[in-house]
């Protein structure tokens, strides 16, 4: 907020951090309640937030938390290389800071010591790790990590098309990896070219199909992870309907939507609106063709048998589970941290249900 719209933090905060300045919070803080107004660390610092976690390693922490998960999140860089112009990450993260590799390492294998069990990799954009440096790009930190002789399952997340395409062949060949789920997440926004260029997402539509159909093409278990940004400025019917065939075409299993709503200091908050209403009825359209999609997927697995890990305890006693496209199993026995071989009995629009396999 406070490098999005300076003015207004100044008017209502007494102080404020950004977000790669983090660690100065308590010292801020401090000064505030001595006395002092106006206290504000905008300036990032210039630290491999990877290296300060390492260093930082909180076991007690951790051995709390795998009481009811197995599951981590390591992040593998901050900011981006995208220059979207509806979008306000770019101020507020920054541009792209890789984490060098050997801290990114290091702290999977403590999580690992600790008896974690997935590791999910996270980013604005995993696709642009390396780009800003000499080093190793996402396809090489993927293969290092998958070397590590542990016994767990990666998650890679999102990836912005743009960096994507440049990437996605050496990605295929390391997602053969049985430590890598076969989970891809691709967020499109928009099936008409003419939105993406406005977007300023630097890619067309044929570039997401090709990502997505060779992807397919190696892994029949693949699970496709997708957004979508309804009601950009300039969508008339043409373009939501060409958004609409293409969800038809590539079938994601998961479609986060979002109704499109202006930010302050982007190009989009000056353009024409469409009407809330319309946005609306537009999002209404796309959430049942999705939840189709998921009913029509989710019928396939009845009856099937799947190894999967338990990863986390749920409400009303019943456990997490992913198969090996992270397609979440949820189970009423188990212990987290395990594998078992489960067979499908029911399903509900958002998961499997299945029973462990004496």
């Amino acid at each position: 907020m406070p490098l999005i719209s300076p003015k207004l933090s100044l008017s209502i905060v007494d102080g404020a951090v950004a977000a790669r300045a983090i660690s100065k919070v308590s010292k801020i803080a401090e000064r505030i309640l001595k006395g002092e107004e106006k206290v504000f660390c905008l300036k990032p610092l210039q630290i491999d937030k990877a290296k300060e976690r390492v260093k930082n390693f909180s076991s007690l922490c951790l051995m709390k938390k795998l009481q009811n998960s197995v599951s981590e999140q390591v992040s593998i860089s901050e900011g981006c290389l995208g220059n979207c112009s509806y979008c306000t990450s770019k101020f507020a993260r920054g541009k792209l800071k890789s984490f060098y590799p050997t801290y990114i390492l290091k702290e999977i294998n403590q999580l690992l010591e600790y008896g974690f069990k997935e590791i999910q990799l996270t980013a604005q954009d995993t696709a642009v790790y390396g780009l800003d440096k000499n080093g190793p790009k996402l396809p090489q930190l993927l293969e290092e990590i998958s070397k590590i002789p542990a016994d767990f399952k990666i998650r890679v997340g999102m990836m912005n098309p743009k960096f994507a395409k440049l990437i996605y062949k050496d990605l295929i060949s390391v997602f053969h990896s049985n430590k890598i789920y076969k989970y891809l997440h691709l967020p499109v926004q928009s099936g008409d070219n003419k939105i993406l260029e406005k977007m300023k997402r630097g890619y067309r539509v044929e570039d997401f199909e090709k990502i997505v159909y060779e992807f397919k093409k190696e892994f029949d278990d693949l699970l496709l992870a997708t957004d979508i940004i309804v009601g950009f400025p300039g969508e008339d019917e043409k373009s939501f309907q060409k958004t609409v065939k293409l969800i038809e075409r590539v079938r994601p299993h998961i479609i986060n939507i979002t109704k499109f709503s202006p930010r302050p200091g982007t190009e989009a908050k000056n353009w024409q609106q469409l009407p809330q209403t319309l946005k609306n009825e537009r999002t209404k359209i796309l959430r049942e063709i999705s939840q189709d999609i998921r009913k029509e997927d989710n019928q396939k697995f009845l009856g099937k048998v799947f190894e999967v890990l338990i990863t986390e305890k749920r409400k009303n006693e019943t456990l997490l589970s992913r198969t090996n496209s992270f397609k979440a199993v949820i189970l009423k026995e188990g212990k987290i941290g395990e594998k078992q071989k489960v067979k499908i009995t029911d399903y509900k629009i958002n998961y499997l249900i299945g029973k462990i396999l004496n």
